[in-house]
């Protein structure tokens, strides 16, 4: 009877661990989803977050984007 006992605790044995490996696959695919819409959204986000409408264009008046004072003279000459 020994011989069954430890027949039978080796096969709850393998069976516990194939239950273990089957809810491994299970969860692997949904968690693979959930990644890549994570990490394309982020990526999206950081995308629109950067190109701010317009906001870095350089302005029309002329010698604006020059650094330092710009004067101008009387009389608009």
């Amino acid at each position: 009877m020994n011989k069954l006992a430890r027949v039978r605790h080796a096969e709850q044995r393998v069976v516990k661990l194939q239950r273990r490996v089957w809810l491994a696959q299970v969860l692997m695919w949904p968690t693979i989803v959930v990644g890549t819409v994570v990490a394309v959204g982020a990526g999206v986000w950081f995308v629109r977050r950067r190109s701010g409408g317009g906001r870095h264009e350089m302005p029309e008046t002329p010698g604006a984007h020059e650094a330092g004072v710009v004067t101008t003279e009387a009389g608009g000459v």
